[in-house]
């Protein structure tokens, strides 16, 4: 546990804030878990049972090898430093998400995905809170044009403690995405 501590300053984002804008929303980066990683905190520490059931039902169930890899899962995270305390908030793509419309008429929607906050301070995983939250493609030259700024957003307000979350869809706010979540 150490290890994947230790690694969260490898992840973009831990030692300053990534796409932080004037208002304080952060763009979630995008991970793809399929290298399988025993110092991603993502891997290790958010996401390890989402992975193995991935894992099982592409072993299991479609009677498919991996090949030393992971199945696909994927997720967006932002991560946040407040002295001692490192906050990380994912949501990640897999089999548990319900996924809007699937047909050539359809608009783009977000899928509703597991999201996860995790808490760290001093070496130790405070809390963990479940929920769930939306998940967009991460930027895809083959959208179209209206969606390649698709994204997820997280801010972090110290003084209230709280995370929150929304997502952007052909440049429109929705929303059913809009949460709060208190860290207290």
């Amino acid at each position: 546990m150490t290890v994947s501590i230790i690694a969260l300053l490898a992840i973009p984002g831990v030692a300053a804030a990534q796409d932080q804008s004037a208002d304080g929303w952060q763009a979630m980066s995008y991970y793809s878990f399929q290298v399988p990683s025993t110092t991603d905190p993502l891997q290790t520490l958010v996401w390890p049972d989402v992975i193995r059931e991935a894992n099982a039902y592409v072993t299991t169930e479609l009677k498919r090898p991996l090949g030393g890899k992971n199945a696909l899962v994927t997720a967006l995270a932002s991560t946040y430093r407040d002295g001692d305390r490192t906050i990380i908030v994912s949501t990640a793509l897999s089999r548990a998400c319900e996924s809007g419309a699937n047909d050539k008429g359809a608009g783009i929607e977000p899928s509703t995905c597991p999201l996860r906050i995790v808490t760290i301070e001093n070496g130790k995983v405070l809390t963990i809170k479940s929920d769930t939250g939306c998940y967009t493609d991460h930027t895809d030259p083959d959208l179209p044009a209206k969606n390649r700024n698709d994204n997820s957003y997280t801010r972090y307000d110290p003084a209230a403690g709280t995370i929150s979350f929304r997502t952007t869809i052909g440049g429109r706010d929705v929303p059913s995405c809009a949460r709060t979540y208190s860290l207290k």
